[in-house]
């Protein structure tokens, strides 16, 4: 039996995976879920070469293991409207429930913002599933579609696309990846994003953070590059004076703290974290 430091691949590896890696049962069971839909996806003909993996989970699962976030994030390299969504995805479920004992289903694609005029938008996807050893009662609650065990998937339509690659995600399945550069390049926008959109990022700071310690190898061309292509998407202006402003600090530092329970073998104080990330800005070559 395999234990892989981000997710477990089989139902009984669980509570092992758990204890290696210092997480609740209640954790490696919502990994495992995680894990299957991925699956899915590595397994489809038509959602793998559509959907790359991206965000949070992207690092999580293959790049950077340490921070698990509920969501599983994705750009279309393409098009795709909710029915051919929903429709493969329940094949590719109905697939990869029968090879890991797992129930899958869609339980509710939402397209934000509504309308068929808006440029930038996310299905959003919650996917229900039943483990082997769930209640009765947790059971018939997925069979009527109204489980209370969901993966929710965050799914953008016309999201810049610098760089991917496929990854092996388990055996010889893989998935289509953000590259470390690209998933930096929008971590660094959302940061930037933040006042235009009214949001907090603090998640992306230490992730960006604990890579930069970690010593990995970034290209700081591709970077820069990649940033500057999907902040001119969204309309978002870049230069270093912007990185420095103290509200995208504040805003930052905003929930900080609370992401120390969440990291599984690294976390970093904020302003350590941040002074990480404004060094590695600074090396972008970036105007002003």
């Amino acid at each position: 039996m395999t234990i892989h430091a981000g997710y477990p691949t089989a139902f009984t590896e669980i509570a092992a995976w758990a204890s290696e890696n210092g997480r609740s049962v209640t954790e490696a069971r919502l990994r495992f879920a995680q894990f299957g839909v991925l699956l899915a996806i590595a397994r489809s003909r038509t959602l793998r070469p559509l959907l790359v993996f991206k965000g949070g989970n992207a690092l999580d699962f293959l790049w950077q293991p340490n921070r698990s976030t509920l969501d599983l994030d994705f750009s279309v390299d393409g098009s795709i409207d909710e029915t051919v969504l929903r429709d493969k995805l329940e094949v590719a479920l109905a697939a990869v429930s029968r090879t890991l004992g797992t129930s899958y289903r869609v339980q509710r694609i939402e397209r934000r913002p509504a309308g068929v005029d808006k440029a930038f938008v996310t299905f959003h996807v919650k996917v229900g599933f039943s483990l082997q050893d769930d209640a009765p009662a947790t059971r018939r609650r997925f069979e009527d579609g109204k489980s209370p065990n969901v993966v929710p998937l965050d799914i953008s339509l016309n999201e810049p696309i610098c760089e991917s690659t496929e990854t092996v995600l388990h055996a010889d399945y893989r998935v289509r990846i953000s590259t470390r550069e690209d998933i930096v390049a929008e971590k660094l926008r959302a940061l930037l994003q933040q006042v235009l959109r009214d949001r907090y990022r603090c998640q992306d700071v230490l992730d960006l953070a604990v890579m930069l310690r970690g010593g990995a190898e970034l290209d700081t061309g591709k970077v820069a590059k990649f940033l500057l292509e999907k902040a001119a998407a969204r309309d978002v202006p870049v230069s270093r004076t912007l990185f420095h402003a103290p509200e995208l600090a504040a805003r930052a530092r905003v929930d900080y703290e609370a992401l120390e329970s969440t990291a599984r073998h690294e976390f970093i104080y904020f302003d350590d974290a941040l002074a990480r990330v404004l060094e590695f800005v600074d090396r972008l070559g970036l105007d002003g």
